[in-house]
C-alpha cells in the first residue's frame, strides 16, 4: 500500500470515528433531555473526581498505601484492578523508592513475571529492555501511548514517574503493535493543587552524586491553574572502568481546569544522558571456562575517549478531558518526542579468542542516530444502564508515527587482552560504512471498540475489538533508492469475565490477542505477514473491602505463531512457521501488615520454549527461550517502629532469586541462577527525611543475563539520600 492509499485509510478510520462519537454524543444529549424532564428511565451516572480533595485512588495519580486498587492501562477507563480480567501489576513512586531502584528494571525486580535483559538491572545505562513471560518487550509507553521510536532512545528517569504498570500478556486491543509478553506503561508525574516542594541530595558508591527536586501547587486560590516542575542532576561512575552516568533531566507541567468537567495537562521533558554503552563481555571466562580463569567484572572491551553516548532527548504533549455530560467523556492524548544521539562504541567479537584465551578482536562502530515520534490517542466513553447491567462503551482513534536513522561506520581496532587490557596500542583499520546504517519510517492507524459490561454488581464481562492498518518503510542509508515498502492489517480482540465475591474474591477469565510487524519477503517473494500472539488466562483476585491488600495468582498459556524460521527448501531464505509457547503460573501479593508493616511477593513460573521449528533444524523443538528463567522469587517487607516510640524509623530488606536461563542460540552454556539481598533504613525528623539503600547487599558476583555477550550484575551498591520537603 502507497502512502496516500494508507492517509486514505487513516481519513476513513477518522471519519469512522467522527460519526460513532456523533451518535454517542446524540445518545448523551438524549439522556440529558429526558432526565431534564424528569424521566425515571434516565440514568445519571457521578462523573470521576478529578480534585485533590478525594477519599480513593485515580487511576494516574499516586498510589494511596502499599497495593494499588485503580489502573487505565488494561482498559484505557479508570477502572477497578480487581474488575480487570487480565494481569497486571503496579508499582508506585513511592515504592520504587524503598527499593532504592534507579531504573525501569530495578523497579520491578520485585513484580511476578518479569526480568531484565541486557544487563539492564545495573550495567547497561542507556535503555530499558525487560522480558515479560518469556517475550522481550522493547516498545516504551508513556501515559497509555507510544513514547519512543528506538530501544536506545535513553532510559526513562525514574524520578519522573508516578507509578509503572506492567500488563501482561497480549494487548494489541488497546495498543496496536505489541509484544505477546505485554507491555510497560510509566506514568508521568503531573500538577497537584496542593503544594508540593521537595529537594534530594544524594551520594553513593561508584561516586555518585545527584541533586533533585520536585516542586508543584496551584498557580491561584481557585485552583484553575497548577504547576509541577522535576529536576535531576546526576554525575556518577559505574562498576565498569570508563563508563559514567551523568544525566540532566526536567520536566515542567503545567494544568489547566476551569471547572469539573474539563481539564487540560501539559508535560514536558528534557533528558541529556552522557555515558557509553557496555557492549558486554564473552561467554568464555564468564559463564564457560576459560585457562585464565573468570574475566573481572569491571572489565571494559572499548577504548577510553572513544566510546561514548551521548544522548538528548525532548518530548512535548497534552492530555485533554472534557465531561459532555455525566454519561459521555472525551479524551484527547498527544506527544510528540524527539532524540539525537552519538553513540560511537567497540565491541569484541564472540568466538574471535586467541588459544591462550587471552585476546579478543575486537570491533569499532562510529554511530550517530536520530530518533522522531508522534502519538496521538482520541476516545469517547460512554456510561450507561440497562436493566440490571451498567455498561462502560469505549470508542477510541489512535495514530502512531516512528522515524528512526542510523549511520554508522566501523574499523577494525586491536585486539585486547580482557586479562591485562592495554588500551590505546596498534593501528585502527579504515572506516567503511556499516551495512546497518538505514532510515526506517512506521505509521500505524487503529480504531478500536471496547464495553465493560456489570450485571448486577456480581459479573464483570469485558468485550473488544481492534482493527488495526500500519505501513512500515525502510532504506538504507548511503543507498536511498534500496528502499523497503509494506503495509498490513490486522484485527486483535478480547474477551474477559470477572466474578466479584462479596467477601473480596474476583476469579477472572481471558482470552486475548496481539500482533507484530515481520518485515521482508519468502522464497517466492511474498510479502511476510504479522506475527499473532493469543493468550489464555485463569485468575484469581482477593481484595477485602477495607483492607490495603492485593492478592493474585494466575496460570496462562501464550503461544506466538507466523515465527521466522530457515526455509527448508532454500536456508538462506526463512518462512513462518515456526511457534514459540509460554506457560507459567504467577503469584503476586501486597499487603499492609498492622499498621506499620508492609509486605511483597512475588513468585513466577515460566516455561517458554520453541514449539515449532524449520524442518531444516528440528534440534530447536523443545529449545528453551534465552533469557527467560523457569523460576523467580521475590520477598520484601519494611516496618516502621512506631509500637517502640519511634515512628520516624523504618528498615525494610528484601531477597530476589532468578533461576537459571539459556543465553541466545549462538551462545553456549548457561547462565546459573542468582540470589540478592536489598535493605534500607530511613528516619524522618519534621521536614527531613534521611535513608540508606544497599542492592546486593551480599555483594554476590552474578551473571545477569547473556544475549550476544554476557553481562555481568552491579556489585554491592550504597546509596544515601537526604530530603527535605515543606
Amino acid at each position: 500500500m502507497n502512502q496516500p492509499t494508507f492517509r486514505k485509510r487513516w481519513l476513513m478510520a477518522a471519519i469512522a470515528m467522527a460519526a460513532c462519537s456523533a451518535s454517542t454524543a446524540l445518545l448523551a444529549q438524549n439522556a440529558d433531555q429526558s432526565a431534564s424532564s424528569g424521566s425515571e428511565s434516565s440514568t445519571s451516572l457521578p462523573t470521576l473526581q478529578v480534585t485533590e480533595s478525594r477519599l480513593y485512588e485515580e487511576a494516574t495519580g499516586p498510589v494511596l498505601g502499599i497495593a494499588a486498587t485503580r489502573s487505565a492501562t488494561g482498559t484505557k477507563t479508570d477502572t477497578p484492578i480487581i474488575e480487570t480480567p487480565q494481569s497486571i501489576s503496579v508499582v508506585g513512586s513511592q515504592e520504587f523508592r524503598n527499593y532504592g531502584a534507579r531504573n525501569v528494571s530495578q523497579a520491578l525486580g520485585y513484580t511476578a513475571g518479569v526480568s531484565s535483559a541486557y544487563g539492564g538491572g545495573g550495567a547497561d545505562t542507556t535503555h530499558d529492555s525487560m522480558m515479560i513471560r518469556g517475550f522481550s518487550v522493547y516498545n516504551s509507553y508513556r501515559d497509555g501511548s507510544k513514547y519512543q521510536a528506538n530501544v536506545f532512545d535513553a532510559q526513562q528517569e525514574l524520578y519522573g514517574l508516578e507509578r509503572l504498570e506492567v500488563l501482561k500478556g497480549p494487548s494489541s486491543i488497546l495498543y496496536g503493535v505489541a509484544s505477546p509478553g505485554g507491555l510497560i506503561n510509566a506514568i508521568s508525574k503531573r500538577p497537584t493543587s496542593e503544594p508540593l516542594r521537595e529537594v534530594n541530595l544524594q551520594v553513593g558508591s561508584f561516586d555518585r552524586r545527584q541533586v533533585s527536586a520536585d516542586f508543584s501547587d496551584a498557580l491561584d486560590e481557585d485552583g484553575e491553574f497548577s504547576y509541577r516542575l522535576t529536576m535531576l542532576r546526576r554525575e556518577s561512575n559505574t562498576f565498569v572502568d570508563h563508563v559514567p552516568d551523568d544525566r540532566t533531566y526536567i520536566a515542567p507541567a503545567f494544568k489547566w481546569q476551569p471547572n469539573e468537567a474539563t481539564s487540560l495537562t501539559l508535560l514536558s521533558e528534557y533528558q541529556r544522558d552522557e555515558t557509553t554503552y557496555i557492549y558486554g563481555l564473552p561467554a568464555s571466562g564468564t559463564i564457560l571456562p576459560n585457562p585464565n580463569g573468570k574475566i573481572p567484572q569491571e572489565r571494559f572491551v572499548g577504548e577510553p575517549g572513544f566510546d561514548d553516548y551521548d544522548n538528548e532527548s525532548y518530548s512535548l504533549g497534552y492530555l485533554f478531558e472534557h465531561d459532555f455530560s455525566n454519561q459521555l467523556k472525551l479524551r484527547h492524548n498527544f506527544r510528540r518526542f524527539y532524540s539525537d544521539r552519538n553513540f560511537d562504541n567497540v565491541g569484541i567479537v564472540q568466538q574471535s579468542q586467541s588459544s591462550a584465551g587471552q585476546l579478543f578482536s575486537r570491533t569499532a562502530h562510529d554511530r550517530r542516530d536520530a530518533s522522531r515520534a508522534l502519538s496521538s490517542d482520541t476516545s469517547l466513553q460512554y456510561d450507561w444502564e440497562a436493566g440490571a447491567t451498567t455498561h462502560t462503551s469505549l470508542v477510541g482513534l489512535d495514530y502512531v508515527r516512528q522515524r528512526h536513522e542510523t549511520e554508522r561506520y566501523q574499523q577494525s581496532i586491536p585486539a585486547l587482552d580482557l586479562y591485562d587490557p592495554a588500551y590505546g596500542s596498534g593501528q585502527w583499520g579504515e572506516s567503511v560504512p556499516n551495512d546497518y546504517s538505514n532510515v526506517s519510517r512506521k505509521e500505524q492507524v487503529g480504531l478500536y471498540l471496547q464495553n465493560q459490561m456489570k450485571i448486577a454488581d456480581k459479573w464483570v464481562v469485558m468485550l473488544g475489538g481492534r482493527q488495526d492498518w500500519t505501513d512500515t518503510e525502510s532504506s538504507r542509508y548511503f543507498d536511498p533508492s534500496q528502499e523497503q515498502q509494506q503495509d498490513d492489517e490486522a484485527f486483535t480482540g478480547r474477551v474477559g469475565f470477572v466474578y466479584l465475591a462479596d467477601n473480596g474474591l474476583a476469579p477472572f477469565a481471558s482470552f486475548s490477542q496481539s500482533f507484530e510487524v515481520e518485515t521482508g519477503t519468502d522464497r517466492n517473494g511474498n510479502q511476510f505477514e504479522p506475527t499473532r500472539g493469543e493468550q489464555y488466562e485463569l485468575g484469581l483476585r482477593f481484595q477485602p473491602e477495607g483492607w490495603d491488600t492485593m492478592l493474585t495468582a494466575t496460570a496462562y498459556e501464550l503461544t506466538q505463531e507466523n515465527m521466522l524460521v530457515a526455509d527448508p527448501v532454500d536456508t538462506t531464505y526463512q518462512t513462518q512457521i515456526g511457534e514459540v509457547r509460554s506457560r507459567g503460573v504467577e503469584l503476586e501479593a501486597k499487603t499492609e501488615v498492622g499498621h506499620n508493616a508492609n509486605l511483597v511477593a512475588a513468585y513466577a513460573y515460566t516455561d517458554a520454549r520453541t514449539t515449532k521449528s524449520s524442518p531444516a533444524t528440528p534440534e530447536k523443538v523443545g529449545e528453551r527461550t534465552g533469557q527467560a528463567p523457569y523460576n523467580q522469587f521475590s520477598l520484601w517487607g519494611d516496618y516502621r517502629f512506631s509500637d517502640f516510640g519511634l515512628p520516624g524509623l523504618k528498615l525494610g530488606a528484601g531477597v530476589r532469586y532468578v533461576g537459571t536461563t539459556r543465553p541466545n542460540a549462538y551462545l553456549e552454556g548457561e547462565v546459573p541462577d542468582f540470589t540478592l539481598v536489598d535493605a534500607m533504613v530511613s528516619y524522618e525528623t519534621g521536614p527531613w527525611l534521611l535513608s540508606l539503600n544497599a542492592t546486593n547487599l551480599t555483594d554476590e558476583t552474578y551473571i545477569e543475563s547473556c544475549t550476544y555477550a554476557c553481562f555481568y550484575g552491579e556489585p554491592r551498591s550504597l546509596v544515601g539520600t537526604a530530603s527535605y520537603q515543606w
